[in-house]
Order: C-alpha cells, then sequence, then structure tokens
C-alpha cells in the first residue's frame, strides 16, 4: 500500500489489480495485486467461482447451517474438510492445526460423526482466529486470556510444527492426510472419538503406524524464534547462516563459508559448551497481542521485533520497500536486524515477490 501517488510503483506487465482508498483522514492509500496469469470473463465468471465456495469465517452472512449440515453427511475427516474450499473458505495448515487443537477435535474424527455441538465448536474457533489474523495481520493462535504463561513465553502457535504441546507439554505427532502434514496433541488437548466401523478401525491402524513425534522443521511459513529452536533441538535446528552470525556474536572464529552443515554445527555445539550454557539469547519475546485492526506497518514491525520472516503472514501486504521502511523505526532482535540488512541490497529476489500472488486467495501456507 502507498499513501501517495509519488511513492505508487509503475504499473508492470503482471499488475492485475490497482485498488485506491480514501479514509476518513483524507489519506490515500494506493494498493498494486500482481499474479502472472489472470482469467476474465463475464460477471457468470465470478458469480460460478464464488457459488462453489464454501462458508467464510470472515463473512456476517455465512451459512453455517449449509456448513454443518455438508459436514454431518461427510466420512472425509474433519481434517480434510477445513482444508476444503467448498467446505470451509479461508484456512490452510497452519489454521487447521491451531482450529482443531483449540476446539479439542482429533484430526480423523470423520464428519458424519461430529455432532452439531461439536461442529458449533470448531466453527467458532475457526472465526475468532481468521478474524484475529484479519484484525492483527499475522497467524497468532496462542491466547494470552486462556495461557497467559504461553503467551508471556511468545509463543505464537500452540501445536504447529513442534514437537510439544505449548498447553500441556505433551508429545505432538505429525503424519500425511492428503498431502499435507496433520498435527495432533497427544498429550489430551485432542482426545479421539472412539469408533466401531472396520473402515474406520484400518484406517486408524495405519494412521498409527505412521504416527511419531513431530521434529520441528526449518519453516518459512511460521518460523519459530531462533533461539527457541536452538534451546529445543540444538545446532541442527538452525541453517547456515543462523549458525554463523551465533558464531559472530559469540566472537567465535567462523569455519569456512563452504564447510558443511555437519562442520558448522560442530563448531557451534562446542562454543556453546565452552561458555557452560551462558550464552545470551539473541531472540526477543514477542509482544503481547497488539490491538484489533492494526496497519500493515504495525503487523511488519511486530514480526520483525520477534524475528519472525515478514513476507508470509501479512493479510495486509507490503511491498519489500515498504516492509523495510516499516521495521526501520524499531530496534529488532540481531538476528532480525541482519535479515533487514541483507535485503536491502536483494530486493529483487526478496521471498516477498515470489510469494505475493499465492497470498491472495489463502490465509496462510
Amino acid at each position: 500500500m502507498f499513501n501517495s501517488l509519488s511513492e505508487e510503483p509503475e504499473v508492470k506487465p503482471t499488475t492485475r489489480l490497482r485498488l485506491e482508498e480514501t479514509t476518513i483522514n483524507n489519506k490515500r492509500y494506493i494498493t498494486h495485486l500482481s499474479a502472472m496469469t489472470v482469467q476474465s470473463g463475464t460477471p457468470s465468471l465470478y458469480s460460478d467461482k464464488k457459488a462453489a465456495l464454501g462458508a467464510d469465517p470472515l463473512r456476517s452472512d455465512a451459512d453455517v447451517d449449509l456448513l454443518y449440515d455438508k459436514v454431518s453427511k461427510s466420512k472425509k475427516s474433519i481434517a480434510q474438510l477445513i482444508m476444503d474450499q467448498s467446505y470451509f473458505t479461508g484456512p490452510g495448515n497452519i489454521y487447521r492445526a491451531e482450529i482443531l487443537f483449540m476446539a479439542g477435535i482429533y484430526p480423523t474424527t470423520k464428519g458424519v460423526d461430529i455432532d452439531r455441538a461439536t461442529f458449533d465448536r470448531i466453527w467458532d474457533v475457526t472465526v475468532k482466529l481468521l478474524r484475529r489474523g484479519y484484525d492483527t495481520g499475522s497467524i497468532l493462535t496462542v491466547d494470552a486470556d486462556l495461557d497467559p504463561e504461553a503467551a508471556a513465553r511468545g509463543e505464537r502457535r500452540y501445536i504447529y510444527n513442534k514437537s510439544n504441546c505449548v498447553r500441556c507439554g505433551g508429545r505432538v505427532h505429525s503424519w500425511d492426510i492428503s498431502g499435507r502434514t496433520c498435527y495432533a496433541c497427544e498429550g489430551g488437548c485432542q482426545p479421539k472419538i472412539k469408533l466401531e466401523s472396520n473402515t474406520v478401525v484400518k484406517e486408524e491402524a495405519g494412521e498409527k503406524k505412521a504416527q511419531k513425534q513431530h521434529k520441528p522443521f526449518i519453516s518459512h511459513c511460521a518460523p519459530i524464534a531462533l533461539q527457541k529452536r536452538l534451546d529445543n533441538g540444538g545446532a541442527e535446528q538452525l541453517t547456515i547462516a543462523e549458525i554463523r552470525t551465533v558464531l559472530e556474536e559469540m566472537s567465535v572464529d567462523l569455519p569456512p563459508k563452504s564447510a558443511r552443515k555437519s562442520v558448522h554445527v560442530d563448531a557451534l555445539n562446542e562454543a556453546l559448551l565452552k561458555q557452560k550454557g551462558t550464552q545470551k539469547k539473541t531472540g526477543k519475546v514477542s509482544k503481547p497481542l497488539p490491538p484489533p485492526r492494526v496497519s500493515a506497518e504495525e503487523a511488519a514491525q511486530e514480526k520483525a521485533i520477534s524475528g519472525e520472516n515478514r513476507s508470509v503472514e501479512h493479510v495486509a501486504e507490503l511491498s519489500s520497500g515498504q516492509a523495510i521502511k516499516a521495521v526501520s523505526t524499531i530496534t529488532p532482535s540481531p538476528v532480525a536486524a541482519k535479515k533487514v540488512s541483507k535485503r536491502k541490497g536483494s530486493v529483487k529476489s526478496s521471498p516477498t515477490k515470489k510469494r505475493s500472488s499465492r497470498r491472495e486467495l489463502k490465509y496462510d501456507a
């Protein structure tokens, strides 16, 4: 978004939509949306696409009764249905994991086995989380009122890409459902529903074989703070660039840049042992949830402070240059500061440019 015509970029071949808004304070905001392809046609093109979509948690006119009728007749798991845009419009994989966790529902529970009270709980959580994302510009699911200690530690999500549940500490299992990783807390937060169907028994047996405690990966969609990854999983959970950053801050000689990751991991582990656990943390605890309807600039600043990637979770999108300008007024963590500095010299290769078209249709990855 741009607040003056002088800041507006030139229209490019990939520019598909230009939006202009004037606020009550007579400020002008101009937004350019880009995509590699576009389909045009008569108004029926829009109406047909819209008719195929399910209930949108961000719309007050969502037909919840119709959605429940469809869910209650489906033999698919609720995990599959939440990711099906013809049922629930909007949630992606991060939201799916967090919605089912907060609703206390096991992912493999079938639609036909969900009663109306359970469905209403799922829908209420879905509305709450997606509207919070709309208001804050970030996927923040940890509720400071329900889990103040977790929020105070800077936790942002309960089970997505975690090996242990933020709330109860139980093991988080992960397995594949329809090509996407599914998560569940096995510590009691998401109890299984006992079913007698032979089909269900076979599926649960296969699921049990595939289940394993989730080992966090280096996520670009929902990054975990560097220090938390280092504390919970060791140097192996850091990228080579992050390991080198930590070693620099510790004033330790760095391995050659061409060295393999295992060499970097060994160097950092050795340095940490020498300091006997007294290494100063490089990350900052994220602030409490910001007030409702924050600006995109404020959302970018919040991410910079917490060390998260500013290019992925924005609901209100900023260009690379605007995000850099927004975070220039705050003091980010040392690691976040280095990332911003690097981006200033490589705007063309910024992940924001590469992923912008995909974020127009999904609220998260």
